[in-house]
């Protein structure tokens, strides 16, 4: 990801609570380095599809796009 994408990513990420009033970012860095993508791309997919922003919503919709993204589904 180039450096002015991944600025925008951020930003846009510093701007989203989740439901147990944390920012996104914050949960984002306190999992480990090989989820965090994921869960970026998974918070950013909830908010589109409008499920709400908890721990599980996010989890579940990582595993999809892990799927789809392996060709699975």
């Amino acid at each position: 990801m180039n450096t002015l994408k991944e600025l925008w990513f951020r930003f846009k990420l510093k701007k989203i609570i989740l439901g147990n009033g944390q920012p996104a970012t914050d949960y984002i860095m306190e999992l480990p380095k090989r989820h965090r993508l994921v869960a970026a791309k998974s918070i950013l997919e909830c908010l589109k599809m409008g499920y709400p922003l908890n721990n599980m919503e996010i989890t579940c919709m990582g595993r999809e796009l892990n799927r789809k993204r392996l060709g699975i589904i």
